[in-house]
């Protein structure tokens, strides 16, 4: 049994000695990857303003709003070095039962830097620009986050460290000042003009947003915006308001994402530092049990014979 227990001992102490350089420098690298299977789905709740086409641009609201965003990988469109996600996200009036927009893109993104990359003939302009989440070893730094309203890279500035259900995340803040992203044309008395004529109109925008990341793993874990577009004449008078909407993740898809990355935490941790450092430690000490317990010869005891009354009859 002693020496049975050695050799498991041994065996155990060898594995761990190979694996630790093993796990930081063939495991990590592979690990160390955006997944191509990812799900995850975002419910952001607040209110709204918005201009109604059908009710002849009557600006309803504000009304209570709820903002979801599906994002799922296509691991047959993914490759080594590229992950591809689709992203379908809708913006509803809760109240009125209107669906106020819906968008339909496809996310390309380098696996281990979690930049867009131009990929399957798309996302050329996007190159460079963080898109769904932060890079695995997420820094304290300045990150260049694409608005998808803007069709621009913005940055996202490092705030603070803060925590979420007990998680330790960073909290980026990014800032796109009035911005024009289009023109159009109305007539001048949909907008507040004496003109029966249509006249030219500048489109504009502007938006706020805080992102809470948990940096080993860079998964976005809340989201908050707010956000407005609006018309203006000419001469620079604001003529219409589009759209005013603030929104936050609600508190189960909080949850859920502080889960995942918990979890996700968990095993890049254990694969890139805790292996690879203490596992060699572990294995040497096993190993040298192991020997110790083989080369010490198992302990004989001798019994003593009882003598018999014959044996003390011829001593007599």
């Amino acid at each position: 049994m002693r020496r049975t227990f050695g050799y498991v001992l041994l065996t155990i102490g060898l594995l761990l000695v190979f694996m630790a350089p093993l796990a930081k420098f063939y495991v990590t690298p592979r690990i160390k990857k955006i997944p191509t299977d990812f799900y995850f789905r975002e419910v952001a709740e607040g209110t709204a303003s918005y201009i109604d086409p059908s009710e002849g641009l009557v600006l309803v609201g504000p009304v209570p709003v709820q903002n979801v965003t599906t994002q799922r990988g296509d691991p047959d469109q993914s490759t080594d070095d590229v992950a591809v996600w689709d992203q379908f996200s809708g913006l509803f009036d809760t109240q009125n039962g209107h669906q106020i927009t819906v968008d339909v893109d496809r996310l390309t993104l380098a696996r281990r830097t979690a930049v867009s990359v131009g990929c399957c003939g798309q996302n050329e302009e996007r190159t460079g620009s963080l898109t769904a989440l932060f890079p695995i070893g997420t820094q304290k730094k300045t990150y260049s986050f694409w608005d998808f309203n803007a069709k621009h890279g913005y940055d996202a500035v490092y705030q603070e460290t803060t925590t979420l259900e007990g998680l330790t995340v960073y909290r980026f803040h990014q800032q796109v000042d009035p911005l024009q992203i289009k023109t159009t044309r109305l007539l001048g008395t949909q907008v507040g003009l004496t003109e029966t004529s249509l006249i030219d109109l500048t489109w504009w925008y502007s938006a706020e947003t805080d992102i809470w990341v948990e940096p080993v793993t860079g998964g976005v874990v809340k989201g908050s915006q707010k956000a407005e577009q609006w018309l203006e004449d000419s001469s620079g008078v604001r003529r219409l308001t589009i759209a005013q909407v603030e929104a936050t993740w609600n508190q189960d898809t909080v949850t859920r994402a502080v889960h995942d990355a918990n979890q996700q935490k968990t095993q890049l941790q254990l694969i890139q530092f805790l292996l690879p450092v203490y596992g060699w430690i572990a294995g040497i000490v096993l190993f040298v049990g192991g020997l110790v317990l083989l080369r010490r010869p198992p302990v004989r005891t001798r019994m003593r014979a009882t003598p018999s009354p014959a044996d003390v009859a011829r001593l007599v």
